[in-house]
Protein backbone atom coordinates (compact mmCIF):
# COMPACT_ATOMS: atom_id res chain seq x y z
CA UNK A 1 0.00 0.00 0.00
CA UNK A 2 1.37 3.29 -0.91
CA UNK A 3 1.36 5.61 1.93
CA UNK A 4 1.69 9.29 1.91
CA UNK A 5 2.08 11.17 4.86
CA UNK A 6 0.68 14.49 4.43
CA UNK A 7 1.44 17.69 6.79
CA UNK A 8 -1.19 19.45 8.92
CA UNK A 9 -0.77 22.65 7.41
CA UNK A 10 1.45 24.67 4.73
CA UNK A 11 5.48 24.45 5.77
CA UNK A 12 6.01 27.81 5.96
CA UNK A 13 3.25 29.03 8.49
CA UNK A 14 3.57 29.32 12.26
CA UNK A 15 1.09 27.70 14.44
CA UNK A 16 0.15 31.56 15.28
CA UNK A 17 -0.96 31.96 12.23
CA UNK A 18 -2.72 28.88 11.85
CA UNK A 19 -4.35 29.67 14.54
CA UNK A 20 -5.79 32.46 13.58
CA UNK A 21 -6.93 30.99 9.92
CA UNK A 22 -8.85 28.66 12.21
CA UNK A 23 -10.56 31.12 14.20
CA UNK A 24 -11.80 33.52 11.35
CA UNK A 25 -15.62 32.92 10.84
CA UNK A 26 -16.38 29.66 10.30
CA UNK A 27 -19.02 30.18 7.98
CA UNK A 28 -16.69 31.43 5.50
CA UNK A 29 -14.23 28.66 5.06
CA UNK A 30 -15.14 25.09 3.11
CA UNK A 31 -14.46 21.49 4.32
CA UNK A 32 -14.19 18.00 3.21
CA UNK A 33 -14.78 15.64 5.44
CA UNK A 34 -12.61 12.55 3.94
CA UNK A 35 -13.77 8.74 4.93
CA UNK A 36 -15.18 5.16 3.98
CA UNK A 37 -18.82 4.83 2.41
CA UNK A 38 -20.11 4.03 6.04
CA UNK A 39 -21.06 6.14 8.83
CA UNK A 40 -18.83 4.79 12.19
CA UNK A 41 -16.73 7.41 13.54
CA UNK A 42 -17.31 9.83 10.27
CA UNK A 43 -21.09 10.17 11.06
CA UNK A 44 -20.45 13.04 14.12
CA UNK A 45 -18.56 15.16 11.99
CA UNK A 46 -21.41 14.78 8.67
CA UNK A 47 -23.69 15.90 11.53
CA UNK A 48 -21.79 18.73 12.66
CA UNK A 49 -21.56 20.37 9.32
CA UNK A 50 -24.91 19.32 8.45
CA UNK A 51 -26.43 21.14 11.18
CA UNK A 52 -23.75 24.18 11.22
CA UNK A 53 -25.05 25.01 7.92
CA UNK A 54 -20.87 24.77 6.45
CA UNK A 55 -20.14 24.68 3.06
CA UNK A 56 -18.80 20.78 3.08
CA UNK A 57 -18.13 18.08 1.12
CA UNK A 58 -18.69 14.44 1.72
CA UNK A 59 -15.79 13.08 0.48
CA UNK A 60 -15.90 9.30 0.14
CA UNK A 61 -12.84 7.76 0.45
CA UNK A 62 -12.05 5.36 -2.92
CA UNK A 63 -8.40 4.40 -3.47
CA UNK A 64 -8.26 2.27 -0.25
CA UNK A 65 -6.05 0.42 -0.20
CA UNK A 66 -3.97 1.11 -3.06
CA UNK A 67 -2.68 4.54 -2.47
CA UNK A 68 -3.53 6.55 1.11
CA UNK A 69 -2.83 10.17 1.33
CA UNK A 70 -3.38 11.47 5.14
CA UNK A 71 -1.22 12.82 8.03
CA UNK A 72 -1.41 9.41 10.40
CA UNK A 73 -2.32 7.42 7.19
CA UNK A 74 -5.66 6.93 8.83
CA UNK A 75 -8.91 8.17 8.31
CA UNK A 76 -10.75 10.20 8.63
CA UNK A 77 -9.92 13.32 7.86
CA UNK A 78 -11.00 16.68 7.32
CA UNK A 79 -9.82 19.80 4.98
CA UNK A 80 -10.19 22.27 5.84
CA UNK A 81 -10.13 25.67 3.23
CA UNK A 82 -9.82 28.99 5.69
CA UNK A 83 -11.49 32.27 5.08
CA UNK A 84 -8.39 33.50 4.24
CA UNK A 85 -7.54 30.42 1.90
CA UNK A 86 -5.10 28.62 3.71
CA UNK A 87 -5.18 24.87 3.65
CA UNK A 88 -5.13 22.68 6.64
CA UNK A 89 -5.77 18.96 7.45
CA UNK A 90 -6.99 17.62 10.81
CA UNK A 91 -7.15 13.61 11.59
CA UNK A 92 -8.80 11.29 14.87
CA UNK A 93 -12.16 11.76 14.69
CA UNK A 94 -12.29 12.74 18.52
CA UNK A 95 -10.28 15.99 17.66
CA UNK A 96 -12.58 16.31 14.27
CA UNK A 97 -15.34 16.37 16.51
CA UNK A 98 -13.99 19.13 19.21
CA UNK A 99 -12.86 21.15 16.28
CA UNK A 100 -15.96 21.21 14.46
CA UNK A 101 -18.35 21.52 17.79
CA UNK A 102 -16.66 24.44 18.75
CA UNK A 103 -16.80 25.98 15.72
CA UNK A 104 -20.63 25.93 15.32
CA UNK A 105 -21.39 26.67 18.83
CA UNK A 106 -22.62 22.66 20.35
CA UNK A 107 -19.89 23.03 23.12
CA UNK A 108 -22.22 24.96 25.35
CA UNK A 109 -22.39 28.56 26.83
CA UNK A 110 -19.78 28.57 29.11
CA UNK A 111 -16.40 26.28 30.58
CA UNK A 112 -18.60 24.34 33.02
CA UNK A 113 -21.16 23.15 29.92
CA UNK A 114 -18.49 22.76 28.04
CA UNK A 115 -16.19 20.11 30.60
CA UNK A 116 -19.69 18.55 30.94
CA UNK A 117 -20.77 18.12 26.95
CA UNK A 118 -16.97 16.33 26.45
CA UNK A 119 -17.80 14.16 29.34
CA UNK A 120 -20.74 12.64 27.84
CA UNK A 121 -19.34 12.82 24.31
CA UNK A 122 -16.33 10.72 25.90
CA UNK A 123 -18.51 8.66 27.47
CA UNK A 124 -20.68 7.65 24.56
CA UNK A 125 -17.92 7.19 22.44
CA UNK A 126 -15.89 4.83 24.33
CA UNK A 127 -19.03 3.02 24.75
CA UNK A 128 -19.14 2.34 21.17
CA UNK A 129 -15.22 1.56 20.59
CA UNK A 130 -15.72 -1.07 24.06
CA UNK A 131 -18.17 -2.85 22.06
CA UNK A 132 -15.87 -2.77 18.72
CA UNK A 133 -12.43 -3.87 20.31
CA UNK A 134 -14.45 -6.51 22.86
CA UNK A 135 -17.10 -7.52 20.20
CA UNK A 136 -17.65 -6.94 16.96
CA UNK A 137 -13.92 -7.42 15.77
CA UNK A 138 -13.17 -10.21 18.50
CA UNK A 139 -12.75 -13.86 17.69
CA UNK A 140 -15.94 -15.26 16.29
CA UNK A 141 -15.66 -18.36 18.95
CA UNK A 142 -15.59 -15.65 21.83
CA UNK A 143 -18.32 -12.89 20.43
CA UNK A 144 -21.30 -13.74 21.86
CA UNK A 145 -19.98 -14.35 25.01
CA UNK A 146 -18.26 -10.87 25.18
CA UNK A 147 -21.55 -10.00 23.77
CA UNK A 148 -23.46 -11.02 26.75
CA UNK A 149 -20.77 -9.27 29.02
CA UNK A 150 -21.69 -6.03 27.18
CA UNK A 151 -25.27 -6.51 27.63
CA UNK A 152 -24.73 -7.29 31.72
CA UNK A 153 -21.99 -4.71 32.49
CA UNK A 154 -21.15 -2.49 30.20
CA UNK A 155 -24.11 -0.95 28.77
CA UNK A 156 -26.42 -0.93 31.81
CA UNK A 157 -23.52 1.11 33.34
CA UNK A 158 -23.95 3.63 30.40
CA UNK A 159 -27.42 3.65 30.54
CA UNK A 160 -27.79 4.01 34.57
CA UNK A 161 -25.24 7.25 34.65
CA UNK A 162 -26.90 8.99 31.36
CA UNK A 163 -30.06 8.61 32.70
CA UNK A 164 -29.00 10.26 35.85
CA UNK A 165 -27.57 13.17 34.53
CA UNK A 166 -30.33 13.74 32.00
CA UNK A 167 -32.83 13.74 34.36
CA UNK A 168 -31.26 16.21 36.35
CA UNK A 169 -30.76 18.10 33.44
CA UNK A 170 -34.68 18.06 33.32
CA UNK A 171 -35.29 15.15 31.03
CA UNK A 172 -35.53 17.48 28.03
CA UNK A 173 -33.32 15.57 25.51
CA UNK A 174 -30.65 17.49 26.11
CA UNK A 175 -27.60 16.30 28.05
CA UNK A 176 -26.76 19.76 28.75
CA UNK A 177 -29.00 22.95 29.23
CA UNK A 178 -31.99 23.15 26.15
CA UNK A 179 -29.85 22.89 23.15
CA UNK A 180 -28.27 20.53 20.95
CA UNK A 181 -24.86 19.77 21.64
CA UNK A 182 -22.10 17.33 20.59
CA UNK A 183 -23.12 14.71 23.66
CA UNK A 184 -26.27 14.79 21.88
CA UNK A 185 -24.85 14.18 18.46
CA UNK A 186 -22.49 11.17 19.95
CA UNK A 187 -25.07 9.72 21.89
CA UNK A 188 -27.58 9.94 18.55
CA UNK A 189 -25.32 8.19 16.19
CA UNK A 190 -23.88 5.27 18.58
CA UNK A 191 -27.62 4.38 18.58
CA UNK A 192 -27.97 4.15 15.07
CA UNK A 193 -24.65 2.93 15.04
CA UNK A 194 -25.37 -0.11 17.14
CA UNK A 195 -28.22 -0.79 15.11
CA UNK A 196 -26.26 -1.72 12.26
CA UNK A 197 -24.70 -4.74 14.51
CA UNK A 198 -25.01 -8.29 14.52
CA UNK A 199 -28.12 -8.54 17.40
CA UNK A 200 -27.72 -4.59 17.12
CA UNK A 201 -32.19 -4.57 17.47
CA UNK A 202 -31.60 -6.32 21.04
CA UNK A 203 -29.24 -3.69 22.21
CA UNK A 204 -30.75 -0.86 20.98
CA UNK A 205 -33.86 -2.35 22.43
CA UNK A 206 -32.28 -2.33 26.08
CA UNK A 207 -31.77 1.05 25.53
CA UNK A 208 -34.96 2.32 24.57
CA UNK A 209 -36.80 -0.05 27.33
CA UNK A 210 -34.37 0.93 30.09
CA UNK A 211 -34.48 5.22 29.73
CA UNK A 212 -36.43 6.98 27.89
CA UNK A 213 -34.32 10.17 28.59
CA UNK A 214 -31.67 8.66 26.55
CA UNK A 215 -34.19 7.78 24.05
CA UNK A 216 -35.71 11.36 23.67
CA UNK A 217 -32.00 12.43 23.42
CA UNK A 218 -31.70 10.31 20.04
CA UNK A 219 -35.32 11.83 18.72
CA UNK A 220 -34.95 15.43 19.63
CA UNK A 221 -31.68 15.00 17.36
CA UNK A 222 -33.18 12.99 14.68
CA UNK A 223 -36.07 15.94 14.85
CA UNK A 224 -33.53 18.27 14.18
CA UNK A 225 -34.35 20.61 11.38
CA UNK A 226 -30.45 21.97 10.79
CA UNK A 227 -29.57 17.65 10.60
CA UNK A 228 -32.68 17.22 8.10
CA UNK A 229 -31.34 17.59 4.65
CA UNK A 230 -28.39 15.75 5.23
CA UNK A 231 -30.22 12.65 6.96
CA UNK A 232 -32.62 12.93 4.09
CA UNK A 233 -30.01 12.51 0.96
CA UNK A 234 -28.92 10.26 -1.14
CA UNK A 235 -25.21 10.28 0.41
CA UNK A 236 -26.57 9.62 4.32
CA UNK A 237 -28.69 6.55 2.98
CA UNK A 238 -25.67 4.99 1.10
CA UNK A 239 -23.75 5.48 4.41
CA UNK A 240 -26.34 3.79 6.12
CA UNK A 241 -26.93 0.95 3.83
CA UNK A 242 -23.29 0.15 3.86
CA UNK A 243 -22.82 0.06 7.40
CA UNK A 244 -25.56 -2.36 7.55
CA UNK A 245 -23.59 -4.45 5.01
CA UNK A 246 -19.90 -3.82 6.80
CA UNK A 247 -21.53 -4.93 10.39
CA UNK A 248 -23.95 -7.87 9.27
CA UNK A 249 -21.13 -10.55 9.34
CA UNK A 250 -18.08 -9.53 11.72
CA UNK A 251 -15.86 -10.96 13.84
CA UNK A 252 -12.23 -12.33 13.09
Amino acid sequence: MPLTITRFAPEDLSSTEVSKSLTTDSLSASYKLEYFDVSSVGAVPRDILSFGNAQWEDLVVTNWPAEVKSPFGLFPVLHIKTADGREIRLTESFVIEHFLAKQFGLLGDNEWEELQIKTFHSSSLYLRERLTIRVTWNYKEVQEKALEAFLSKDLPLWIKTHTKHLKDNGSNGHYVGNKTSLADLQTANVIDHLKCLYKGDAIVQQIQQGSPEIWKVKETVDKEPRLQKWRQSDGYKTHIAFSQARYANTGI
